[in-house]
């Protein structure tokens, strides 16, 4: 028999397996297959996941709304929690609603506020770091918040979102000139990244977006020479033909200075398909 013949809790631990080997859609089948017996916070969580991935940003959005009231009827908190600040970067990133996504850190904040150190409340640091040096344009703050979600994090878990941190931290050093040390961190950040001592794709793919960032940023074209490689390899292993939404205009900036002209032409060819599809609001900007 195949997982879809199996049980409901069969079918939404399949879900879950495909979705930890990049099994994108076939994640999305199982945990669809899982609600239609019964209706689960985990099977929406792990459907929003699967949408995600995929770029089914409207699904996914729907997903993780449902899962985010079911989680709170069943009073896990810190689940709420965690589907919130994903919600808060959606809202953010694909819909460009920063009201919308602020009210939804304010949830998480508010859901995790007196209860002990988890995992949530690394990720919850980290999320607002990024908003502070990405939205705000604030590298203090996000340096602060971002030493803050690594040290949560290398106390209670887990090792993805501790580099991510040190990797958040590195890019808000470099934005604010110190350029030496803040490299240093997310060197170690993407090595630990592309070695496979993390195991989340989406913290491994953020962690080398970072990296592109800061190299575009400070012209440091060599570094950026030894690692495009090997982020391209992620790439293809993960299909996350969406790591570069942003930081892909970086990337093909890069190439062209390598002196890469067709893969910098595939690229931007790419690059302009994808926010077409999918974040059409950032086509000007990618564009330019």
């Amino acid at each position: 028999p195949t997982a879809l013949d199996s049980s409901p809790a069969d079918r939404l631990k399949a879900g879950h397996d495909a979705l930890a080997r990049g099994g994108w859609e076939e994640a999305r089948i199982c945990f669809e297959s899982s609600l239609k017996d019964a209706e689960s916070p985990d099977a929406f969580e792990g459907l929003g996941m699967a949408c995600w991935w995929l770029e089914d940003y409207a699904t996914g959005i729907d997903a993780r709304e449902r899962a985010y009231r079911l989680f709170r009827q069943s009073g896990d908190a810190r689940a709420a929690a965690r589907v919130a600040i994903w919600l808060s970067n959606d809202y953010a990133d694909f819909r460009g609603e920063t009201a919308v996504a602020n009210g939804w850190i304010q949830r998480a904040e508010r859901l995790l506020d007196g209860l002990p150190p988890s995992p949530e409340h690394a990720l919850l640091c980290y999320q607002k770091a990024h908003v502070a040096l990405m939205g705000q344009r604030d590298p203090i703050a996000a340096r602060r918040l971002s030493q803050e979600a690594a040290a949560i994090a290398r106390s209670v878990g887990p090792t993805d979102m501790e580099m991510l941190g040190v990797a958040l931290e590195g890019l808000a050093m470099v934005t604010e000139g110190e350029v030496a040390e803040g490299m240093s961190r997310l060197d170690e950040a993407t090595a630990a990244a592309t070695a496979g001592e993390l195991t989340d794709p989406v913290m491994i793919g953020t962690a080398c977006c970072y990296l592109i960032r800061a190299c575009e940023q400070v012209h440091d074209y060599d570094r950026a020479a030894q690692w495009c490689e090997r982020v391209r390899d992620f790439c293809r292993r993960w299909k996350f033909t969406h790591l570069f939404s942003a930081c892909r205009i970086q990337y093909a900036s890069l190439l062209t200075l390598r002196g890469e002209w067709e893969e910098a032409e595939r690229e931007i060819e790419a690059l302009r398909r994808h926010v077409e599809r999918v974040q059409p609001r950032v086509v000007p900007i990618a564009m330019i």
